[in-house]
This record gives C-alpha cells, sequence and structure tokens, in this order.
C-alpha cells in the first residue's frame, strides 16, 4: 500500500511540474499609457498585456516588475527582468544582450505649451527663451537622444521630473513661456479624463519622435524573440489584442511610423 501511495505522489508530482508554467519576468517603469504607476499600484497597456498572455497560453506566467526609466539597464544587467514591452532598441539598448521582437505598436511624442491668442504651431519652432519640461531618464530627439540631466539643463534649458501629468498641469500654470513633452496616446488619454485642459493647451502638429514599439528580449532565454512574435499574433488573431489597443485609444496598426 505505501509503495502504491509513493508511486501515486511521485505522479502527481510529475504531472503538477509537468504543467507548471516558466515566470517571466517583465520590466516597466512608468510611461503612461504604457505603464501608470499609482500608489505603488501599475495598471496600463503593459499590464492588460501581461493578463492577456497569461490568459491564452499555458507555458509562461508573466509577472511585472517595476524599474525606473534610469535604472532599466542596470536592473537588467542584474537579471531582474527578462523582457520589456513598449521600447526599442535604439534607446540605450545598443551594447545590451537583448533582441527586439517585431513592431508591436506605434506611438509618438509631441510639444504642448499654454493656449493663448496669439499663439499657434509657430510658437514650437524655436526653444530658445522657453522651459522644456520633461521626463527623468527619457531620450527625447531634440536632444540627440542624450539623458543627461545637466547636458539637458545646460544647451536646453531644461527642467526634468518624474511626473507626467503634473508636466501636463505646468504648461498651464507657469508664467514663463513652457513648453512640455509627452506621449500623444498619454495626452489623449489625459484630456479624457480632464476635458477642462482641452481649451487651455495647445498641441504640436509635429511629433518630436514618432517610434516603433518593440517588445525587447534577453537574448539566449525564453521565450525567445520568435516566441513573443507568436505569442503576439496570437493575440492579434484572437482580437485580444486589439481590445487592448481600444481601450487605450490606440490604432491597431502597426506599419507606418518609425523613431
Amino acid at each position: 500500500m505505501k509503495t502504491k501511495s509513493l508511486i501515486l505522489l511521485m505522479s502527481m508530482i510529475l504531472t503538477i511540474s509537468t504543467f507548471a508554467k516558466k515566470e517571466v519576468i517583465v520590466g516597466g517603469y512608468e510611461f503612461p499609457p504604457f505603464v501608470i504607476l499609482k500608489n505603488n499600484a501599475p495598471s496600463g497597456m503593459t499590464i492588460d498585456l501581461i493578463n492577456a498572455l497569461n490568459q491564452f497560453q499555458e507555458k509562461y506566467q508573466f509577472t511585472f516588475k517595476p524599474t525606473s526609466a534610469k535604472r532599466r539597464y542596470l536592473d537588467f544587467n542584474k537579471k531582474k527582468y527578462d523582457l520589456i514591452f513598449f521600447e526599442n532598441i535604439i534607446w540605450g539598448w545598443q551594447e545590451e544582450p537583448i533582441e527586439p521582437t517585431k513592431v508591436i505598436l506605434n506611438g509618438g511624442e509631441v510639444f504642448i505649451a499654454k493656449a493663448q491668442p496669439d499663439r499657434d504651431e509657430t510658437f514650437f519652432s524655436t526653444f530658445k527663451g522657453k522651459t522644456i519640461l520633461g521626463i527623468v531618464g527619457y531620450h527625447y530627439q531634440f536632444a540627440n537622444l542624450v539623458t543627461d540631466k545637466d547636458y539637458l539643463s545646460k544647451y536646453f534649458n531644461m527642467r526634468l521630473g518624474n511626473n507626467h501629468e503634473d508636466n501636463i498641469k505646468n504648461v498651464v500654470t507657469r508664467k514663463e513661456p513652457t513648453i512640455a513633452i509627452v506621449t500623444k496616446s498619454y495626452l489623449n488619454l489625459f484630456l479624457n479624463q480632464n476635458p477642462k485642459f482641452r481649451d487651455k493647451i495647445l498641441v504640436s502638429k509635429k511629433f518630436d519622435q514618432v517610434y516603433r514599439h518593440t517588445i525587447l528580449v534577453r537574448k539566449d532565454n525564453h521565450p525567445t524573440t520568435s516566441e513573443m512574435n507568436s505569442l503576439i499574433d496570437n493575440l492579434r488573431k484572437n482580437g485580444k489584442l486589439d481590445e487592448v489597443w481600444k481601450k487605450y485609444g490606440k490604432e491597431k496598426k502597426t506599419s507606418a511610423l518609425r523613431r
């Protein structure tokens, strides 16, 4: 009897281990609407995509781990996470052991300022005499993708913070001429939630960057880029990916833009 019980127990253990999902840690930093961190509770497109991946496949268990825009490279090197969503390899990743998937979504960053009767698109044609608001650790095309705070302050009069909502509100309240750079998708989300700001903000027609979001995957690891491409394709085919995009007002197509 003991032998049979032992065999049964071993069989159960093997069965459980066979179907156990491998944990895959997904890094992410404050980058609304892709990652939104409020009261230490993450939300946004990354979290929704993680939930969708966990729902529609049985091999991996994707788990979110917060980092920061500035610390994300160090945390990756310390193997605190395995992959990161909505990134581009040119954002400082060129020397890292990492590979990009196919483009999963397009995006872009625009300039905004306080709306005034005498202001139009020409207000964004020069930054001279203006304060530029940005986010610590972000790469900006107009500043040559440099992230050094002293460099940005000296040559572009940039003031870097950590809160996107504050930057949007500050362009309206600051007395001196001020421009903020924000992700277009987050600006749309903010204005939908705060419609009183629509008439107070001038939005540029030009983009600082128009970019192509990928998933960056650690080399020689699982899931591979090929596996991630397949998983994303499956979500696209069953309509789940479009549900995530629609929730945040994003378009489905992913072929026209670049960063």
